[in-house]
């Protein structure tokens, strides 16, 4: 199966640090540019975990995880042709800050600069309210990894660029039913909450499976929603909101 994973193909970089081009729920992004390899001389974004947070330890991991799994799903929706353009997942690698650098040996992660960035869903469901043909093809697209995972995860919180030959996704979400994938995976509550507000549309398949619960959980927001479990359990006790 062909591989649209959107790689660094670089080794080293150099990070603007005095300015955060922009804050996620978990992370502070910085610009910079690629400075040996095949992408020399391009754009790149530094992604840097908020100092404090209580999933730093284990969230390079998580996020990898979460990746590797989006790649499968936009791998099989390209396979599968349900577009005739191509959708590629950005994939960062983690990189050290060099010796005698500001953050000497701290850990980050490194990708390619998106241009034209957007956000067409969130893992609660939130849509924007204009209507487009992309804005469509990302519903239809999270709507896919439902029905092509057999009921057992979601693909969502989908954002990135439209290029002319396609469209980039980068931090994207997943949602399981076994709630394995970080604390953005809102379980199975989650996935009801996305399908409550999900309005199939001409890139659907009538034939794709939907929940038998779509009742709404949680409360829709354009940012991340965020779950925090308050024992060792993977039932989500409390969640809170966070803004992208």
């Amino acid at each position: 199966m062909a591989n649209f994973a959107r790689e660094n193909n670089a080794t080293e970089a150099e990070i603007n640090l005095d300015y955060v081009f922009a804050t996620g729920a978990f992370k502070y992004v910085y610009k910079g540019r690629y400075t040996k390899g095949r992408r020399a001389g391009q754009e790149c974004v530094c992604k840097i975990f908020k100092s404090g947070s209580v999933f730093e330890e284990s969230y390079f991991r998580v996020e990898l995880d979460v990746v590797a799994k989006a790649l499968e799903v936009v791998n099989s929706f390209n396979k599968d042709k349900v577009i005739n353009e191509s959708i590629w997942l950005n994939k960062p690698t983690i990189w050290t800050f060099m010796p005698g650098s500001e953050r000497e040996g701290e850990k980050h992660l490194i990708e390619p600069l998106i241009f034209n960035f957007e956000k067409f869903n969130s893992n609660t469901g939130w849509t924007p309210r204009k209507s487009s043909p992309w804005i469509d093809v990302m519903q239809a697209l999270s709507h896919y990894s439902y029905h092509s995972s057999n009921r057992s995860l979601l693909f969502c919180d989908l954002q990135g660029g439209v290029y002319k030959d396609g469209f980039i996704i980068t931090d994207p979400v997943i949602m399981s039913t076994a709630q394995e994938y970080g604390p953005t995976d809102l379980g199975p509550a989650g996935i009801s909450t996305f399908f409550a507000r999900h309005k199939c549309n001409e890139y659907c398949n009538s034939g794709w499976i939907i929940p038998h619960d779509r009742r709404q959980y949680f409360h829709v927001q354009k940012g991340t929603t965020m779950v925090l479990p308050t024992r060792q359990s993977r039932t989500p006790l409390t969640y809170k909101k966070l803004g992208l």
